[in-house]
C-alpha cells in the first residue's frame, strides 16, 4: 500500500511537471503566434491590403513628410516676415515719395505765383520806364530850354527893332546869322550878350522871352527861332 501511495505521488508530480511544461509551451506558442500574427496581420487601407509592418513604415514616412511640411511652413513663415518687412519699407518709401510729390506741387504753385508776380513787375517796370521817359522829355525841355517849333526861322539884320511891330512876341532862340557882335534887349536891362562862334567869349545861341514892346538892338545879323 505504501508503494501504491508512492506511485500515486510520483504520478501526481509527473502530471504537475507535464502541466507546467504544457503551460509554458502554450505561452511560447501564444507569443510566437502573436508575433507572427502581428507581423503577418493585414488590414484594408484605400482598398489595399497592407501589414502592420507596412503600416509602421507608412507612419514613419508620413512623419517624415510632416517634418518636411513643417520645415516648409517655417520657411514660408520666415519668407512672409521678410516680405512683410519689404512691404513696410515700400510703404515708407511710398509715403516719402508722396510727400516729395506734394512738396513739388507746393513748389510749383509758389513758382507759378512768383512767375506771375515777376510778369506783373515787368509790366509795372515798363510803365515806370515810359513814365521816366516822359519825365526825361520834360526835363530835357526844361534844362535845354527849348523844343524847336516847326516854323521857318526869321532873320533880322543888324539894327533896332520893336517886338510886336517888327517881330511877333514869343520865346526865341537867337543865333548869329553872320559874324559876331553885341545883342541888347531894352538897353541891356533884359539881355546883354555877345553873339558869335569860334571864341569862348561869344555865345553861339541864347534863349529868352521876347515880350510885346521890347526893344532889340543888335550889331550883327541875328536868326530868330521860335521855341516853346
Amino acid at each position: 500500500m505504501f508503494k501504491e501511495f508512492f506511485d500515486f505521488k510520483k504520478l501526481k508530480k509527473e502530471w504537475i511537471y507535464f502541466g507546467a511544461i504544457t503551460f509554458v509551451l502554450v505561452l511560447v506558442s501564444l507569443y510566437c503566434a502573436h508575433a507572427w500574427g502581428y507581423n503577418k496581420a493585414s488590414i484594408l487601407l484605400d482598398d489595399k491590403k497592407i501589414t502592420a509592418y507596412e503600416i509602421n513604415e507608412e507612419i514613419e514616412s508620413l512623419k517624415n513628410d510632416l517634418a518636411v511640411i513643417e520645415e516648409k511652413v517655417a520657411d514660408a513663415g520666415e519668407e512672409q516676415s521678410n516680405k512683410q518687412a519689404e512691404l513696410s519699407q515700400m510703404n515708407s518709401e511710398y509715403e516719402e515719395v508722396t510727400s516729395i510729390i506734394n512738396q513739388r506741387d507746393d513748389v510749383q504753385k509758389d513758382y507759378d505765383s512768383l512767375l506771375q508776380q515777376v510778369e506783373e513787375k515787368d509790366e509795372e517796370i515798363k510803365a515806370l520806364n515810359q513814365h521816366i521817359s516822359d519825365k526825361q522829355k520834360e526835363l530835357d525841355k526844361i534844362t535845354k530850354g527849348i523844343v524847336i517849333k516847326k516854323k521857318e526861322p526869321r532873320v533880322l539884320v543888324a539894327g533896332v527893332f520893336i517886338a510886336g511891330k517888327d517881330i511877333p512876341p514869343g520865346r526865341y532862340k537867337v543865333e548869329p546869322n553872320r559874324g559876331s557882335g553885341n545883342y541888347f534887349v531894352n538897353g541891356g536891362a533884359k539881355v546883354n550878350i555877345i553873339l558869335g562862334k569860334g571864341d569862348d567869349f561869344y555865345l553861339p545861341e541864347y534863349v529868352f522871352e521876347l515880350d510885346e514892346g521890347d526893344e532889340i538892338e543888335a550889331t550883327l545879323s541875328v536868326k530868330y527861332i521860335l521855341v516853346e
